[in-house]
């Protein structure tokens, strides 16, 4: 039953900008309203209304502190059509108004703007696949990550056909924490997927996968990219790399859709998905 409400959860951060409801959430996992908001509850101590709202409100905080765009446009994003409703939630949520909390986290990310031995740089890919598993942790509390015959061993049948494939992790939660906007004391505030980036090569859409897998696509985006050499500097990484798209003059903002870190050959690679321009 849980594999089942991790689903509803993934259901649920990837629609966030979609004014969908609960019967669609029962009709994606095929089960009935009352048993997903049951289930789920027992699942996450929340409703799977007020988790939606939760994540919501974290993108939103993302947006307004990491981009200039208006707070109708941030709201549209997040999936409120409705101005009022939106300051309203965060005002609730943050006891801040959307701009105050915008003008509060100016100061944060002032000078010095970016941090000695990082290179970022603005790059486009093209479609692409990956094949992640959720877990409910930070990665610095996961055991062996990046070692791919550790924690993708689930997949150890794939890696013939798949042999291009990269190690990967997606972290839907690591900007809104960089904001001070992440519930520390929430139930599964910390989600870490982890799998393979497939090479352009490979094409993953006929095979059958382990029950806690799914198939993400990706469409052609921009992302900035920064390298570094260790796990123990991937924060250091994302300060650098928000630095860099802040201290821009174009339009390179980021999404808020969850970056990704790669497993090249000789180094670790951060992507942070940006708004299309």
């Amino acid at each position: 039953m849980f594999n089942a409400m991790t689903r509803a959860e993934i259901w649920l951060q990837d629609t966030l900008d979609k004014p969908l409801g609960i019967e669609d959430l029962a009709n994606h996992i095929g089960y009935s309203s009352s048993q997903v908001r049951r289930q789920f509850r027992q699942s996450f101590h929340i409703s799977p209304s007020a988790y939606r709202e939760k994540r919501r409100l974290e993108r939103a905080a993302v947006l307004l502190a990491l981009t200039p765009l208006n707070i109708a446009q941030i709201a549209k994003r997040c999936g409120y059509y409705n101005h009022s409703s939106f300051s309203r939630a965060f005002q609730r949520r943050y006891q801040f108004s959307p701009r105050n909390f915008r003008l509060t986290l100016k100061t944060a990310f002032q000078p010095p703007m970016l941090q000695h031995g990082f290179n970022t740089r603005i790059e486009k890919t093209a479609d692409r696949q990956m094949l992640l598993m959720r877990l409910y942790k930070a990665p610095e509390h996961i055991k062996g990550l990046g070692d791919a015959s550790h924690h993708n061993v689930q997949l150890a049948c794939l890696q013939g056909r798949l042999r291009l494939s990269t190690t990967i992790i997606a972290l839907p939660d690591i900007l809104a924490n960089r904001v001070n906007a992440l519930n520390s004391d929430f139930f599964h505030s910390n989600r870490t997927d982890i799998g393979l980036y497939l090479a352009d090569t490979d094409n993953a859409k006929d095979i059958a996968l382990p029950v806690r897998y799914r198939r993400v696509d990706i469409p052609t985006h921009y992302y900035a990219s920064t390298s570094f050499d260790s796990l123990a500097d991937l924060y250091e990484a994302l300060t650098h790399t928000i630095m860099y798209l802040l201290h821009r003059k174009d339009a390179c903002h980021v999404s808020g859709h969850p970056p990704q870190v790669l497993w090249k050959a000789n180094h670790l690679e951060l992507r942070i998905p940006l708004i299309d321009y």
